[in-house]
């Protein structure tokens, strides 16, 4: 009474088992070669195993998680954001103005 079903259970019970069909796969993508080791993978390997390097890694992790001032104040980054874009595109049409008025 398991939930195992193989083909005497599917034949004994008299259902009908769809045969698998062969794969059209080749053999090099059914069964690939292991990743090769590229240099960078040699420099890192040599630099992790540095002493202090997992010292070194976890206060990078840290760092990585750490909650940026744009995720602190979202709305401040807004507007501040939209002030700094309105002063450059002035600054753009200032100038394209200015060169243009040279001429």
């Amino acid at each position: 009474m398991g939930t195992r079903h193989d083909d005497r259970t599917d034949q004994a019970e008299g259902f009908l088992r769809t045969p698998q069909p062969a794969s059209t796969l080749p053999d090099w993508m059914l069964d690939p070669p292991p990743p090769r080791r590229t240099v960078g993978d040699r420099v890192a390997a040599a630099f992790w195993s540095l002493p202090g390097a997992t010292a070194l890694r976890h206060r990078w992790w840290a760092w990585q998680r750490r909650q940026r001032l744009y995720q602190r104040f979202p709305n401040a980054a807004k507007v501040t954001a939209l002030v700094l874009c309105f002063v450059v595109a002035l600054a753009l049409v200032l100038a394209a103005n200015a060169l243009y008025g040279m001429s």
